[in-house]
C-alpha cells in the first residue's frame, strides 16, 4: 500500500489570496501586522490597522539600561531582500555582526565547544546518517534518532532546533518544520540522497540575483529602531487603543487579517475554528538580559552564544553574547552584556511566577558553573511570556490545514497571519507577505 504523502504548506498566509482591489483591516499591530501594512501600503492597496494597546510592536522591543539595551524578545533578523528592501524604503541602516561573532557553541559537560563530539561519536553518527530509514517520521525527535542517533539528537540537533522553537524535539512536527526536506525523505529514505534533492529544488527555486548579505543584523538602537520606523510610516492607518469584536468581522465589506495570536484570535470565532485555534499549544518563555564586567567572566569566550542540551542539567536553553554579536549594545566596553533563554515546563508555571530576584539567582548560578564569574553583576531585565512562543507539534501542523480550508469555503473575507501559522521569524513574515503582493518574485 502507498504511503500517505507528506502534507507541506506553500504559504503562511492562511485564506484567500490578497486582492489589491478590496480595502482590509488589519487587527494587532505587532510585527506580522506592521510588515502586512507595509506592503499593502507599499502597493496602494486600501487598509487600516486596529491595536487594542496604545504601542506597536508586540513582544518585540527594547528597554534602555544604565549599562546597554536590553531585547524582550528578538535581538536580530536573518537578512533577506524583502526585510532589505523594507529598511531601504525607511532609510533604516542595518548593522552587521562584528567579526567576534563568528564563533558558535554547544555546551557539553558545562564546556563550551564548536563542536560537541569525539572521533568515535562522529564515525558513528556518519556511518548511521548513511543508512536509509523508511519508519515514519512525523516529529523532530524520530528524525534525529533514525538518521543520526540519540548522541547526535541530545547534544546538537535538540538544542539547535529549541534555540529557535523553544520546544522539546518530541514536541516539533517534522513536516511542519522542515517540509521540503521531509518531502523528499519520504520519497528517498536514504538521506544523502534526499539531501541533494532538497539543495537542488532549493538551488532552482532561488533568484538568480546573489543575495547582498546573509546572516543575523540588526539595528543601532535594536529592533525598538524597525519598530518604530513602521509604525512612524503607518502612522495614518493605525489606530491605537481600539478593540475588534467578534461583530466587527461579521462584516464581509472589508477584508480582515487577524494578526493577533492564536489563544486571542480564537475568541473572533465560534465552532470549529475557535475549537482548533484553543488546541494551538504556546511556550511559555523568559527572557533575562544580564550586564557583567567583561573581566569578571573567567572562562568567557567570545562568539555568538551557546546553546545548552537538556541532558546538561541547567534551566537555561542558550545564551546569546549580545556584546560580542553587535555594537552599541553596552555603555562601554568594558561590560558584556548576556541574554539567557528559558522555557517553563512546569505544571504550575513555577518560573513564570517566580519572583524576578529568585530567576536571577538561578540564572547567575547556572552562567557561573559556565564561566567562572569572579564579580558581582551589574544589572539585569527580565521579560516574561506566559504564552511566548507556538510550538509547533504535529497537531498544529494538521489544524493548519483545516484552519485553512474553513477560512476558504466559510469565511473568505478573513485571513489569518502570524507566528503560528507558518512564519515564525521577521525573515519568514517579511517574505511570505511580499511574495503575496509581489507573486513572481522570488528570494
Amino acid at each position: 500500500m502507498r504511503k500517505k504523502q507528506i502534507n507541506t504548506r506553500t504559504t503562511s498566509f492562511l485564506g484567500k489570496p490578497i486582492d489589491k482591489n478590496k480595502n482590509y483591516i488589519i487587527i494587532g499591530a505587532g510585527i506580522a501586522g506592521l510588515l502586512c501594512g507595509f506592503y499593502l501600503k507599499k502597493a496602494g492597496i486600501s487598509f487600516r490597522i486596529i491595536e487594542k494597546t496604545n504601542r506597536a510592536g508586540g513582544v518585540l522591543g527594547t528597554q534602555t539600561k544604565p549599562y546597554g539595551i536590553a531585547e524582550q524578545a528578538a535581538n536580530g533578523f536573518l537578512w533577506t531582500a524583502a526585510l532589505q528592501e523594507i529598511c531601504d524604503d525607511l532609510n533604516l541602516e542595518i548593522i552587521t555582526p562584528k567579526a567576534a561573532a563568528k564563533a558558535r557553541y554547544f555546551v557539553r559537560r558545562k564546556k563550551l565547544r564548536q563542536y560537541p563530539f569525539s572521533v568515535w561519536e562522529t564515525f558513528g553518527i556518519v556511518r548511521r546518517m548513511l543508512k536509509p530509514h523508511r519508519a515514519p517520521i512525523h516529529t523532530l525527535e524520530d528524525f534525529g534518532q533514525a538518521y543520526f542517533g540519540d548522541t547526535f539528537t541530545r547534544q546538537l540537533l535538540e538544542p539547535a532546533m529549541g534555540g529557535i522553537y523553544a520546544a522539546p524535539l518530541e514536541a516539533m512536527s517534522f513536516p511542519a518544520i522542515l517540509g521540503e526536506l521531509a518531502r523528499h525523505i519520504e520519497a528517498h529514505p536514504f538521506l544523502p540522497k534526499a539531501l541533494r534533492k532538497w539543495r537542488k529544488e532549493r538551488t532552482k527555486n532561488n533568484s538568480p540575483k546573489p543575495k547582498t548579505a546573509s546572516g543575523t543584523h540588526s539595528f543601532a538602537g535594536g529592533m525598538q529602531t524597525l519598530i518604530d520606523a513602521l509604525a512612524q510610516h503607518l502612522k495614518d492607518h493605525i489606530q491605537y487603543n481600539t478593540e475588534a469584536t467578534k461583530k466587527d468581522i461579521q462584516n464581509t465589506e472589508n477584508q480582515y487579517i487577524i494578526t493577533s495570536p492564536a489563544h486571542i484570535t480564537k475568541y473572533f470565532f465560534d465552532g470549529k475554528i475557535n475549537n482548533l485555534l484553543a488546541q494551538i499549544q504556546y511556550t511559555p518563555i523568559i527572557s533575562i538580559s544580564l550586564f557583567f564586567h567583561k573581566k569578571d567572566l573567567a572562562r568567557f569566550k567570545e562568539g555568538f552564544g551557546c546553546l545548552i542540551p537538556r541532558n546538561e542539567g541547567l534551566t537555561i536553553l542558550g545564551v546569546l553574547f549580545n556584546s560580542c554579536i553587535f555594537e552599541q549594545r553596552v555603555s562601554d566596553e568594558s561590560v558584556m552584556s548576556l541574554t539567557c533563554i528559558m522555557r517553563d515546563d512546569s505544571p504550575n508555571l513555577s518560573l513564570i511566577h517566580a519572583a524576578d530576584i529568585d530567576v536571577k539567582n538561578l540564572v547567575v548560578s547556572e552562567l557561573d558553573a559556565l564561566f567562572d564569574i569572579q564579580g558581582e553583576l551589574l544589572d539585569y531585565a527580565i521579560f516574561r511570556w506566559k504564552e511566548g512562543i507556538p510550538v509547533y507539534s504535529p497537531q498544529l501542523h494538521e489544524v493548519l490545514f483545516e484552519i485553512d480550508e474553513i477560512l476558504q469555503e466559510k469565511y473568505p473575507h478573513i485571513n489569518l497571519f502570524g507566528n503560528y501559522t507558518g512564519a515564525i521569524s521577521i525573515r519568514q513574515m517579511s517574505e511570505t507577505i511580499h511574495k503575496l503582493i509581489n507573486p513572481t518574485v522570488l528570494f
